[in-house]
């Protein structure tokens, strides 16, 4: 066995050469009764669409699109909440032979907006005004900004909405009796389907294209009815991934599970519904295990799948309580799922940032700043390479010549190592490095270890402006409910566990800033917002005059 940080898992199953539609035509032949899409609301409303009427309306709205003079290769743009609206729409574009555009729900601000649509020279919009018309403005400023400078056209409501009664609408379409035929493009399955936008977490959201081969050998990571409430734009929620492979998805608008009020509500829907497994969150598995002492049911998941973010032990307590075992995943938007730790039926076999080995098909190893692949146990960049893995960003050289090796491999932006099991380690973001002096400190290495401290919910630890060494290290803590933790407790418990200044290089990894919040701000996508969170902790310790030094 190498020692160097390379590993792949290999792929047992072919891949298929098929097209989305051709796909999900298949399973609309096979199970045509069956509900595909099931939308619930906590309030106890439910909506659904089985496999045929998916097909039905989606042919109706692709067939609508082509009459409107939409071409194969013509980019459409598509916003708003997860609805059965959303799916049926996403699928007609692509039916039709357009490109689908997500341009992510949380973008309000209507130039950033109007940025993604006329980058992708979109040719329509397909956009959700909310149940009550809560995006009414946003929209009349991009209808506004459309009419004037680009050529987007037309502009169709997912909803209908009286103050747009002289434009087109999803339900008005389908219950039209209009039905003029119209010849269908021919589709192949390396054309592109979908252009994602990554949540620009770093800088300014880039655009990643995918096709009908990408999407049909996407490997799965669920089983059996799965709830999975991930917003529709980002790629762990996308129709076209999940729908389109034969199993039947629940979802609730997402950001019902971000505010953390209903979280009961969203578990009774879960277990309504009959669901084998779900696709939750770590915010979510938090505020799960927070509710464990009054928790008395018996129905428990076959599997809970969570990721974005470092789960650790108590994230794991919900094994055994609400779910028989947890399984953490580790993907990217530009290179889909990327691997998975096998799923865990106790607690105390979680490890802290392990992702488990490649998903089949997939190759990763670590590299130095120089590109040399290092040996296992060295933390350096993680890297991927697959046939579904990215080719390009759209439109964005610049970027795609900045992440894409030699070989299609591409640099993920991650610290990692490889284990003596061949698991994936993560240890953080190469941009979270905090610069103290001439050392180079690991967020993560220091939220290991504050995290163990009773009575900590969570830690994230930033980086603050320092005139002399350059930065220096903040913790951001939220306590468990019930526990008063001082910012002198954290620190005294720091003191005990990391050298300072005497340390052999004089700098150390002890923190120098203790700062107790209530809660931690969050992305749409359910990650914690670590940029916010360093403004947030820069404006509590006044050093906002030495950010502008």
């Amino acid at each position: 066995m190498s020692d160097f940080s390379y590993i792949c898992t290999p792929r047992t199953i072919p891949y298929k050469y098929k097209t989305i539609p051709q796909v999900f035509n298949e399973i609309t032949t096979s199970f045509p009764d069956q509900e595909i899409l099931i939308y619930r609301g906590i309030e106890g409303t439910r909506e659904s669409l089985t496999c045929r009427q998916l097909q039905t309306h989606a042919t109706k709205i692709a067939g609508f699109l082509i009459r409107k003079g939409i071409k194969k290769g013509d980019k459409i743009a598509i916003s708003g909440s997860n609805t059965l609206e959303y799916a049926i729409a996403e699928l007609a574009i692509i039916m039709a032979g357009g490109i689908v555009v997500h341009v992510p729900f949380s973008i309000t601000d209507t130039s950033d907006v109007y940025e993604i649509v006329s980058k992708a020279e979109c040719k329509g919009f397909l956009i959700d005004p909310g149940k009550r018309n809560e995006y009414l403005e946003m929209i009349l400023q991009l209808n506004a900004c459309l009419m004037k400078h680009s050529n987007v056209s037309p502009l169709i409501f997912l909803r209908k909405s009286k103050y747009f009664s002289s434009y087109d609408d999803l339900q008005g379409v389908l219950q039209s009796e209009e039905e003029i035929e119209v010849e269908f493009p021919t589709l192949y399955p390396e054309d592109e389907i979908v252009i994602f936008t990554t949540s620009g977490s770093t800088g300014k959201p880039k655009m990643v294209p995918k096709t009908h081969f990408h999407a049909t050998n996407n490997h799965m990571m669920s089983s059996g009815k799965t709830y999975n409430d991930r917003p529709f734009a980002w790629i762990g929620g996308c129709p076209i991934l999940t729908v389109f492979q034969g199993l039947p998805r629940v979802f609730c608008d997402s950001s019902i599970a971000i505010e953390g009020h209903s979280t009961m509500k969203i578990w009774e829907v879960i277990k309504e519904e009959k669901c084998t497994s779900a696709i939750l969150l770590p915010y979510f598995l938090l505020d799960l295990v927070a509710k464990e002492a009054n928790y008395k049911d018996s129905f428990q998941l076959d599997v809970v799948v969570t990721g974005g973010q470092p789960i650790d032990n108590l994230h794991a307590k919900i094994v055994g309580v609400y779910t028989k075992t947890l399984s953490n995943l580790y993907g990217l938007t530009e290179a889909f799922f990327a691997s998975v730790l096998p799923p865990i039926s106790t607690a105390a076999e979680m490890k802290t940032g392990d992702v488990g080995k490649p998903i089949p098909g997939i190759e990763v190893k670590i590299i130095d700043g120089d590109g040399n692949v290092l040996r296992k146990h060295e933390n350096g960049e993680l890297c991927i390479r697959s046939i579904c893995g990215l080719e390009k960003f759209y439109r964005n050289t610049g970027n795609t010549d900045e992440v894409l090796l030699p070989g299609k491999w591409f640099r993920s932006g991650d610290i990692a190592h490889i284990n003596e099991d061949n698991h994936i380690i993560l240890k953080g973001r190469m941009k979270e490095y905090i610069s103290r002096g001439t050392r180079k400190i690991m967020p993560s290495s220091i939220e290991e270890v504050i995290i163990t401290m009773n009575g900590i919910r969570n830690a994230i630890v930033v980086g603050v402006p320092d005139k002399r060494l350059y930065e220096e290290v903040c913790v951001c803590y939220v306590t468990d409910p019930g526990h008063e933790i001082s910012p002198t407790d954290v620190k005294q418990f720091c003191l005990e566990n990391f050298v300072g200044h005497d340390a052999i290089d004089g700098l150390g990894e002890m923190p120098m800033y203790f700062i107790r919040f209530h809660s931690l701000p969050m992305l749409v996508n359910g990650k914690i917002n670590k940029n916010q969170m360093r403004i947030n902790a820069i404006q509590q310790l006044e050093l906002l005059d030495q950010m502008e030094d």
